[in-house]
C-alpha cells in the first residue's frame, strides 16, 4: 500500500496507468483462461480468445450468448470484473471533471486578457475602484478588462462583486478575479501581468508601516520583472514612503536602463520631491499616498464646501474630469488661444515634454506658452470624444479693466482637528494656505503634546495649539471652548481602523455642547464610511454637515491614475497648498464697478478671468438654479450674475 501511495503521489498520470494496467491484466488473464478451458479442441486461436475476453469486459451482457457451461464459467467472472472496471473508470472520470470544475471555480487557470487593468489587492477600495473603471469604460468602444488578484478566495470575491456591482452596473466591462499572493511571480503570471496596460497595487488593511512594507516589496518585484511593461501605480499609507519607494527603485534594482527623470511633483508627495520613476520602455511607476488626498478634500469640504462638489465630479467618471490629449494640429499655437478654442471643454494646462526627455505638468501656464511637438493639452471634459477644436477661435469682446477689483479675502478661522495622522502636517499646511493671519488650529488627540512640535510645521498664517485628551470623553470636550470653533474636522484613527461609533459619537458630543452654548453655525465634517443603513445615515446628518468616505475618495483617485498616470500630478497641483490650487471666488470680483448685476456669457466671464490670470472651471449662479456647473455646455448663453454667485478658478502660479 505504501508503494501504491507513493506511486500515485509522484505520478500525475498514475490513475490512468492503473486503469490501463487493470484492463490489460483482466483481458490477458480472461483470454488465456477462455483459450485453455472454454474452447473445445481449441477451435479459436489465442488472439480471438483475447478479443472475446475484451468483449466480456466492455459489454456486461455479452456472456449471455455463450452456450456451454465452461464458456459461461469463464465469461461470468470476466463480465463481473468488467462491471467493477467501468465503475472505477466512471468514478475516476467524475473525480477528474469535478477537480477541473473546482479548479476553474477557484481561478487556477491563466487569464487570457491583454491591455487590461490589473488590480493587486482585495480591500474596501477594490469594488469602488472597479466601479469607476467600469464607468470610464462606458463610452469606450474597445472596453478594457479588469483583473483582480486578491488574497481572499475567488468565490468570496466573485460573490461580493455580484452583490455590490451587478452585471448591468459594469456596462459591459469584463471583471476577472484570481486568488493569490501579490509577491508571487507565479500568481502574477496567472493574471497575465506581462500583458497588462496598468497595474494598481492597493494598500492592504494593516497598520500603515506594515501595509507600506508589503506594497514596496510588491513594487520592487514588479519593477525587477523585465517582461512586465505596464505602468505601475503604488498606493502607500505613509506620505514619507512615496519618495523612499522612488529611491529604492532608482538605486537598488539591478538593471541598467532604469533612470530617474525630473518631473512635476508626483501625486501627494512632500514639496521637495520632484522625481518620478520611469522604467524601461517608458514604463512609469507612480507612488501615491491617496489617504493624504482624502484628507485634503476633507479640509476643502470644511473650508470651501463648493470646491469639493466640483472636485468630486472631476474625480468621478460620470461627469467631467481632467483629460490629457495630444493634438498635432495645435502645435505652434499659444495656450492663450486654447482657452477660447474648445466650446465643449475647458483647457487649463499642458503636459510638456522637455528636450531632455523630462515631463512636467503646467496648470494655467503663461498665455504666451507655445504648444510644441509631443505636448498634451490638459482639459476638463466629459470624455475623449466629447470635444474637439472649433474651426474658428472665439474672440472675446472688449474686456473692461478689473484692476481695481479685489478677489475674495481669505477668512480668519478657528479650526478644531479631532484625531491624529502621521501626515497631518500636510493638512495643516493646506489649512494655513486657506486662511488669513490670526487664525488658530487646535489639535485634540491622544498623542502627547511634547511629541508635536510647532516648529516642525512652520505655518505662516495660523498658530497651533495641542491638547492631549480622549475625543470620546465628554468631560474633555466640555473643557474646550467648542463654541469658538468655526470649523471642526474629525479624523478616524488609522492605526485602529475605521470606527464608525467613535467618530459619530464625538461629532454628536461636539454639536450638542455647541448648541447648548449658543453656537449653531459651526461646520462639522467627519471621516465616515458610506452606510448601507439610510436610517443611521439620516441620524448622523442631524449633527454632521457632511461626511467624507476616505475609501471611496481614494478609489476615485486611483481610478484616475489607472486611466492616465500623468493626471496624478494635475490633482496634486489643484488640490493642495500650491499656487495652482482651486480657489473659490465671488463673481462680484469679475463684474464692472458700481454694477450690482450684469448679463454675461461664460466666454465673456472667462475673458475677464484670463485678464486676472485665472481660468474658470465651474460656476454657481442664481439664474441657473444655484447649482454648481462644471464645464458649462452652452458657453454662449447669457446669465444674470449677481452678488452671491460663485466661481471656481485655477490661478496662475507666480513666476
Amino acid at each position: 500500500m505504501y508503494a501504491l501511495d507513493y506511486f500515485f503521489a509522484t505520478k500525475p498520470a498514475g490513475k490512468a496507468i492503473m486503469l490501463i494496467a487493470i484492463c490489460a491484466l483482466m483481458t490477458a488473464l480472461g483470454g488465456f483462461l477462455y483459450f485453455q478451458f472454454a474452447i473445445p479442441q481449441r477451435s479459436k486461436d489465442l488472439p480471438e480468445s483475447l478479443w472475446t475476453a475484451w468483449t466480456f469486459i466492455a459489454d456486461s451482457g455479452a456472456h449471455a450468448s455463450e452456450d456451454t457451461f465452461r464458456k459461461r464459467l469463464v465469461a461470468v467472472p470476466i463480465s463481473i470484473g468488467g462491471m467493477f472496471f467501468f465503475a472505477l473508470l466512471v468514478g475516476l472520470m467524475t473525480d477528474a471533471v469535478a477537480s477541473k470544475v473546482d479548479q476553474l471555480s477557484k481561478g487556477e487557470s491563466r487569464v487570457l486578457e491583454e491591455n487590461h487593468t490589473l488590480i493587486i489587492g482585495w480591500t474596501k477600495k477594490t469594488i469602488p475602484l472597479v466601479k469607476e473603471l467600469a464607468i470610464a469604460n462606458k463610452t469606450r468602444g474597445n472596453k478594457r478588462s479588469i483583473v483582480i488578484l486578491g488574497d481572499a478566495p475567488k468565490e468570496e470575491m466573485d460573490g461580493n462583486l455580484k452583490q455590490n456591482l451587478p452585471l448591468p452596473d459594469r456596462f459591459g466591462t469584463k471583471v476577472v478575479t484570481r486568488s493569490g499572493s501579490a509577491t508571487s511571480i507565479d500568481d502574477l503570471k496567472l493574471c497575465s501581468a506581462s500583458l497588462a496596460r496598468t497595474i494598481v497595487v492597493l494598500s492592504p488593511a494593516l497598520s500603515p508601516l506594515k501595509a507600506d512594507a508589503i506594497v514596496i516589496q510588491t513594487c520592487t518585484l514588479l519593477a525587477n520583472s523585465p517582461e512586465i511593461r505596464a505602468d505601475i501605480i503604488a498606493e502607500l499609507a505613509e506620505l514619507d514612503h512615496v519618495s523612499e519607494l522612488q529611491g529604492i527603485i532608482g538605486t537598488l534594482l539591478p538593471f541598467g536602463q532604469s533612470k530617474m527623470l525630473k518631473a512635476s511633483t508626483s501625486p501627494y508627495m512632500s514639496s521637495n520631491c520632484h522625481l518620478k520613476v520611469w522604467l524601461r520602455r517608458r514604463r512609469k511607476m507612480v507612488p501615491v499616498a491617496t489617504g493624504d488626498m482624502a484628507l485634503r478634500i476633507m479640509v476643502k469640504r470644511a473650508l470651501e464646501p463648493g470646491t469639493v462638489e466640483v472636485l468630486k465630479e472631476l474625480l468621478q467618471f460620470e461627469g467631467c474630469e481632467f483629460r490629457l490629449k495630444y493634438w498635432p494640429e495645435l502645435v505652434g499655437r499659444k495656450f492663450s488661444e486654447m482657452i477660447f478654442l474648445f466650446p465643449d471643454a475647458i483647457p487649463c494646462g499642458l503636459r510638456k515634454t522637455l528636450p531632455s526627455g523630462q515631463s512636467c505638468t503646467l496648470v494655467n501656464p503663461p498665455p504666451g506658452t507655445v504648444i510644441e511637438e509631443g505636448d498634451r493639452l490638459l482639459v476638463i471634459s466629459e470624455n475623449d470624444e466629447s470635444y474637439k477644436p472649433a474651426a474658428t477661435l472665439y474672440v472675446p469682446p472688449h474686456v473692461p479693466s478689473l484692476t481695481t477689483k479685489t478677489s475674495h479675502k481669505k477668512p480668519s478661522l478657528n479650526v478644531l482637528i479631532v484625531g491624529w495622522r502621521n501626515d497631518l502636517d500636510d493638512v495643516l499646511h493646506l489649512i494655513d494656505s486657506s486662511v488669513s493671519r490670526g487664525s488658530q488650529v487646535t489639535v485634540l488627540s491622544i498623542v502627547k503634546p511634547q511629541e508635536l512640535l510647532e516648529d516642525d510645521f512652520k505655518l505662516k498664517h495660523a498658530s497651533i495649539r495641542h491638547i492631549y485628551g480622549d475625543p470620546l470623553s465628554l468631560k474633555v470636550l466640555k473643557e474646550l471652548p467648542v463654541e469658538a470653533f468655526d470649523k471642526v474636522i474629525i479624523l478616524m484613527d488609522e492605526d485602529k481602523g475605521p470606527d464608525l461609533n467613535n467618530t459619530a459619537v464625538t461629532a454628536m458630543f461636539i454639536r450638542h455642547i455647541q448648541i447648548e452654548r449658543g453656537r449653531k453655525d459651526s461646520t462639522i465634517v467627519a471621516e465616515l464610511p458610506t452606510l448601507e443603513d439610510t436610517a443611521l445615515q439620516e441620524v448622523h446628518g442631524a449633527w454632521l454637515d457632511d461626511t467624507v468616505d476616505p475609501d471611496y475618495l481614494q478609489a476615485m483617485v486611483l481610478a484616475n491614475l489607472a486611466e492616465d498616470v500623468d493626471v496624478g500630478s494635475v490633482l496634486d497641483k489643484v488640490v493642495g497648498d500650491s499656487q495652482n490650487t482651486m480657489v473659490l471666488q465671488q463673481v462680484t470680483s469679475y463684474l464692472q464697478d458700481d454694477v450690482e448685476s450684469e448679463k454675461l456669457t461664460f466666454w465673456e466671464l472667462q475673458a475677464r478671468a484670463v485678464q486676472k490670470g485665472e481660468i474658470i472651471v465651474a460656476h454657481k449662479c442664481a439664474a441657473n438654479g444655484n447649482q454648481w456647473v462644471t464645464n458649462p455646455p452652452n458657453k454662449s448663453e447669457k446669465l444674470a450674475w449677481v452678488a452671491g454667485d460663485e466661481l471656481l478658478v485655477l490661478p496662475r502660479a507666480s513666476s
